[in-house]
């Protein structure tokens, strides 16, 4: 499946301007499209603007989305460098769970707007989780949920030796939810 991008969104709009004056001039009914398609087009660009103030600024690390889309990203390698993942208006699952231990410490960041995300990863790996939640439910693999505004923390039995996966949960109205899978 491909992105919908900004291209997909500004034609939109103008289509559902064309259509809402086209049926106002033929039928003398006025419909509140253009301020709907210009509210949710501000959501959108306002979900990106917030996504990727949040975006580390080091570009060594590998970023993968999904946009207005459901994907799944099932990497088997081992992890190098630091991952990130936006998932907004959609849903993502980031299945971690072939992935082998890190030979060192490797951050995985998962920003989550409007959208659900559920990454599932294996127990054997060691790993720990800080998540942060604004209008929104983080659940751990303890099945603890943070729901509002809240941070929580969660570090995995056998985290206590590095290296270890870190893995960095932003949600914003949205769910995100780490799972063990074996």
């Amino acid at each position: 499946m491909h992105r919908l991008g900004i291209g997909f969104a500004l034609g939109m709009l103008l289509l559902l301007i064309g259509a809402s004056i086209a049926v106002d001039v033929l039928f003398h009914v006025t419909f509140p499209l253009v301020p709907l398609a210009l509210a949710i087009l501000l959501i959108g660009w306002g979900s990106h603007v917030v996504v990727r103030s949040l975006a580390r600024r080091d570009a060594s690390g590998i970023t993968s989305g999904a946009w207005l889309a459901d994907r799944h990203f099932a990497p088997s390698d081992r992890l190098d460098t630091d991952v990130r993942y936006d998932v907004v208006f959609g849903r993502g699952v980031i299945d971690l769970s072939k992935v082998p231990e890190p030979d060192h410490d490797v951050t995985v960041t998962v920003d989550t707007v409007f959208g659900a995300s559920v990454i599932k990863l294996d127990p054997q790996v060691p790993y720990d989780v800080r998540g942060s939640s604004t209008f929104s439910d983080v659940r751990m693999p303890d099945r603890r949920s943070e729901v509002g505004l809240s941070n929580v923390s969660y570090r995995h039995a056998a985290a206590d030796h590095p290296p270890r996966l870190h893995f960095k949960l932003n949600t914003v109205f949205g769910q995100c939810q780490l799972v063990e899978a074996p």
